[in-house]
């Protein structure tokens, strides 16, 4: 075939992949209709989107292994799909997701990702405002990091649901690969003085700091985006009270999309293979998936083998813990609530009896936050 030939086969399968769009979007919007008549049927529903992509990338990888064809990266075929459902979710039902913002944030990345372009977004101040803005209903759903593979927990998303008397539950969770950038108007790394940026970044890059960045002070803002733009604000506005010409901040790429600083070094986390770990936040949680977590909030009486005694009811059971922290009760003083997520959904036979083993287990308290689908690192 000559090239021209072959843009138009191109062409024929681009017109093809349009009109199953169109196909799907049609059948996407009939599912939204029945739901409408339902009543009370939720229209986002994680389980059924991860077995979706999870059926899509085991037959992915099945046809690439018996075929000669180049193979297209597993992460491009879930980020197609991906927006793919969230078009078609948006058909059914349109939707809210509240966000740390500005846009350009991490959790706005994390939150697009799961959700796609054509959702409605609501950037928020802070974790508090993402909280409220899902209760009131205002937002259909939120998302908010959970945790960092290197820096452990994020206190304040883990206070939040632990200070909560509302009806909020995690159903879904998204893992984002985090990589973190230098930005600054100094002409070297040297003339830098201040850097600014949210908590976690720059304790993710606390060694790379120590190391090219010695003398410079931090400085924590509420986001990534917002630190660039106090930068930009202060060259623009010539207030003396920030130094623009000798500042810098920490973020994602996404903040040379959302101002004009420039961009002075690449990929400074302490770790390359940096991830944080997002929930999503909602009325409800998910269905089973097949392969799901449980996330709960535990508190006991301050006695001996307290604690191993709710392990207990878990590993007796074969059910296997990925994840548990402590957190101030800030109710009495020493007293503490034990985060944990366990592997199985919450309608399992023995997830369900191990739960209700330690309800009844006296000065046991326990709360289900929620049950949701594994999710993949992006």
């Amino acid at each position: 075939m000559t090239l021209d030939e072959l843009r138009e086969a191109i062409d024929a399968v681009d017109d093809e992949m349009l009109s199953l769009l169109h196909k799907r979007a049609a059948l996407a919007a009939t599912v939204g209709e029945r739901k409408v008549n339902q009543g009370n049927a939720p229209f986002y529903v994680p389980s059924r989107e991860a077995k979706i992509i999870r059926r899509l990338l085991a037959r992915h990888s099945d046809a690439a292994e018996h075929s000669h064809m180049t193979k297209i990266p597993d992460e491009a075929i879930h980020g197609i799909f991906r927006e793919v459902i969230g078009a078609c979710l948006a058909l059914e039902h349109p939707m809210t997701i509240a966000y740390l913002g500005p846009e350009g944030t991490f959790t706005h990345t994390a939150a697009t990702r799961q959700f796609g372009a054509t959702a409605n977004y609501m950037a928020c101040k802070n974790f508090d405002a993402i909280f409220d803005a899902v209760e009131s209903g205002r937002a259909t759903y939120g998302v908010v990091p959970v945790e960092n593979a290197f820096e452990g927990a994020v206190t304040h998303t883990l206070d939040l649901f632990a200070d909560m008397e509302r009806e909020i539950y995690i159903c879904a969770e998204v893992q984002l690969s985090i990589h973190h950038h230098l930005f600054s108007h100094a002409d070297s790394p040297d003339e830098i003085e201040m850097v600014i940026s949210h908590p976690q970044p720059l304790a993710q890059c606390r060694k790379w700091l120590q190391e090219h960045l010695p003398n410079a002070s931090m400085m924590e803002v509420d986001s990534t985006v917002r630190a660039a733009r106090m930068i930009e604000e202060a060259k623009e506005s010539g207030n003396g009270s920030l130094d623009w010409q000798h500042a810098a901040a920490v973020g994602p790429y996404a903040i040379v999309d959302q101002t004009s600083l420039p961009l002075m070094q690449k990929n400074i986390e302490d770790h390359h293979d940096n991830t944080t770990r997002f929930l999503v936040i909602g009325q409800h949680d998910s269905p089973a998936s097949g392969e799901d977590k449980t996330a709960l909030v535990m508190s006991v009486k301050d006695e001996p083998g307290a604690l191993h005694n709710l392990i207990q009811s878990f590993s007796s059971r074969n059910i296997g813990l990925t994840r548990i922290e402590s957190r101030p009760s800030k109710k009495k003083l020493w007293e503490y609530l034990f985060f944990v997520d366990i592997q199985g959904h919450r309608d399992h036979e023995d997830v369900a009896a191990a739960i209700k083993e330690i309800g009844d287990k006296t000065g046991s308290f326990i709360k289900i936050l929620g049950s949701y689908p594994v999710s993949r690192k992006l």
